[in-house]
């Protein structure tokens, strides 16, 4: 899985700048956090499957969950003008107020909100 490591504030962040295919993709993602010394992980929604978007799928619930478990704090940044479905929305909307996972609509946002505390 390719990675790109950020540093924002002296705060070490991890992107995933692939395509992610199964729930089992975020133990790779914490691996690659714990080598660069960076428990922080950026997401955009371009690198999620359709499956993350439909949470009776439960893949969403599943990969988040794994990076919790590490605590990874992780931002997700996903586009406004993007259809995502009422469910999912309304998970987004929820997530924005989160303490290890948040959702952004700008990649800025997350950034300072990981490199934040």
């Amino acid at each position: 899985m390719r990675i790109e490591v950020l540093e924002r504030g002296g705060v070490r962040i991890v992107e995933c700048v692939d395509s992610i295919a199964r729930t089992d993709d975020a133990l790779g993602l914490v691996t690659a956090c714990v080598e660069n010394d960076a428990p922080r992980l950026l997401l955009t929604s371009r690198s999620l499957p359709a499956a993350f978007f439909d949470l009776h799928s439960k893949f969403a619930g599943e990969f988040l969950q794994k990076l919790q478990n590490y605590r990874i704090r992780f931002a997700g940044v996903f586009l406004p003008e993007q259809e995502y479905g009422e469910r999912f929305s309304e998970f987004l909307s929820e997530a924005k107020r989160g303490r290890s996972f948040r959702a952004f609509t700008n990649r800025s946002d997350a950034e300072a909100w990981l490199a934040s505390e």
